[in-house]
């Protein structure tokens, strides 16, 4: 198997498959109601709904770094703002979360592994690195959203 593929993999798992930490996001976020994702259990943490649009709107931030832009931050925010709390606004952020997803993986599908080793643009770390730390990122937020949603 490439390495690319190896990354291809965790990612899909984390997202929808067989997780190795416990359950996927998507099994993490099912069910859960738009009021169960906008809600606060915790007064200083980020919602469900935030954590969900910041995963999405980080991933879009990968994708256009691998296609060779230097960019900080998301072009929506860190934590993009839950501006309309209904089912179908929450139906709409799962939507785009999953189809972020797909393209992320579709973008990194198209790498060579060679890729891996070259710097990505405007930062001193690796397209490795950078996609290992996804990996590891998708991993901590799916940790936040399980104890949230138990909350």
């Amino acid at each position: 198997m490439s390495e690319i593929q190896g990354i291809i993999d965790e990612l899909k798992n984390i997202h929808d498959g067989e997780a190795w930490h416990g359950p996927s996001l998507k099994e993490i976020l099912s069910g859960v109601t738009a009021r169960q994702a906008a809600a606060r259990p915790l007064a200083k943490a980020h919602s469900i709904w935030e954590l969900a649009l910041h995963i999405a709107a980080w991933e879009g931030v990968f994708i256009r770094r691998l296609a060779g832009l230097s960019l900080e931050e998301p072009e929506e925010g860190d934590f993009p703002v839950v501006t309309e709390v209904s089912e179908e606004a929450w139906r709409r952020t799962l939507t785009r979360f999953d189809e972020r997803h797909r393209n992320l993986v579709e973008a990194i599908a198209g790498l060579a592994d060679e890729r891996l080793r070259e710097t990505v643009a405007g930062k001193d770390y690796t397209v490795e690195y950078m996609l290992r730390g996804l990996v590891r990122h998708h991993v901590y937020h799916a940790g936040q959203i399980a104890l949230l949603k138990k909350g």
